[in-house]
């Protein structure tokens, strides 16, 4: 069985949450199942203009995609489409997010069957004006109508869609994103060096990562950590997005912040190790790949009470509520001591993530193609 996958910048090591979650979704599927060949459509800015086959044996096309903040997925995943139908013969495209869901009906109209996964609600990420937001939602929409089998990432989010488009009710399934990549490769970095990089100390520090968008709070999180007066240095971890918010954060970041820029995966796995406490003030997520990172590294978390973060199921003592900056400091002031490391739920594991996707991909093996 091939499956063309479509929707992401490209991997391996691609910065983003979509990236991460198809790198180790798939190498753990290359790994398991030989009778699935996977090929990945890139997108030509991130992964250069040659194609190349990952240590997995993952195909990776670069395709066209067109530099521009509202065209450039779009572009992509239609010239992917027809390049995973004409040349790949493709039996199955899995199509990752909502944007790209627009064209899930081309697939379709090709006569090649559709896996649509949705990472979560991205019409209301704050970077959309309202028109880009209502062309999300017609995205799922059309996403959801045109695919095969659909798979949402947190069990909110299934029960969402579930109500929303009853007459696919049948064919939407609960997968999460997996956490336990981030353990292996944190063997690549030593801690003392990273640490001394940043002039930390295990266990005395306060850490976040993620990209410096609105939505995940960080502005929230310096104010809340300025108000809390705390000893405790807040190191946050992420790339810049060349946008006036960060130039917000520049200006809000005072001698208690640090802010490292984007890491090597294995030096953030040594940052989450040895943090007193990993904070993730976001507003808006879709099942938070940050977050289940640190939690598989044992650090201890405190998260905004968003429903993507709730979905987690960690005690009511890890949130806090999201855009209450007071109650923040308060907790970064009086309780960070008395929130502890729990292990790493055993459902976010990629083999079985892996696993649970293949079996999605089953339930149409046999289908005609229509």
């Amino acid at each position: 069985m091939k499956v063309c996958v479509i929707g992401l910048r490209g991997l391996p090591d691609v910065a983003g949450g979509i990236e991460t979650h198809c790198e180790n979704l798939f190498d753990n599927l290359a790994r398991d199942r030989d009778d699935i060949d996977i090929v990945v459509y890139g997108r030509k800015p991130y992964v250069g203009n040659k194609p190349y086959v990952t240590s997995t044996g993952i195909t990776v096309t670069p395709v066209f995609a067109m530099r521009n903040k509202y065209l450039e997925t779009i572009t992509n995943t239609f010239v992917a489409i027809l390049h995973a139908r004409f040349r790949s013969k493709a039996d199955c495209i899995h199509i990752h997010a909502i944007g790209p869901g627009l064209l899930a009906p081309l697939a379709r109209l090709l006569g090649v069957p559709v896996v649509l996964t949705h990472h979560g609600d991205d019409f209301r990420r704050a970077k959309w004006n309202k028109f880009a937001s209502a062309v999300l939602r017609f995205g799922e929409r059309l996403g959801i109508k045109n695919a095969n089998q659909t798979i949402a990432v947190s069990p909110t989010l299934a029960d969402r869609l579930r109500a929303d488009y009853p007459d696919q009710a049948e064919r939407i399934h609960y997968i999460p994103n997996g956490a336990d990549h981030i353990v292996a490769r944190s063997m690549a970095a030593e801690a003392d060096t990273v640490l001394k990089e940043f002039d930390l100390t295990a266990g005395a520090y306060f850490v976040t990562v993620g990209r410096l968008v609105p939505e995940k709070g960080f502005a929230d999180l310096i104010r809340a950590h300025k108000k809390a007066d705390a000893a405790l240095p807040l190191v946050i971890v992420g790339g810049h997005s060349n946008s006036d918010h960060d130039r917000v954060l520049t200006e809000l970041a005072h001698d208690g912040v640090i802010m490292t820029g984007g890491l090597p995966q294995a030096q953030v796995a040594q940052l989450l190790a040895h943090a007193h406490l990993f904070i993730l003030a976001s507003h808006h997520e879709g099942l938070p790949i940050a977050a289940l990172e640190a939690w598989a590294m044992g650090a201890p978390l405190l998260l905004s009470n968003i429903q993507p973060n709730r979905d987690l199921g960690l005690p009511q003592d890890h949130y806090f509520p999201v855009g209450a900056i007071e109650q923040l400091a308060e907790r970064l002031h009086s309780d960070a001591e008395t929130i502890t490391a729990i292990p790493l739920a055993p459902a976010f594991n990629w083999s079985l993530i892996a696993s649970q996707t293949a079996e999605v991909y089953d339930l149409f093996h046999d289908e005609p193609i229509s």
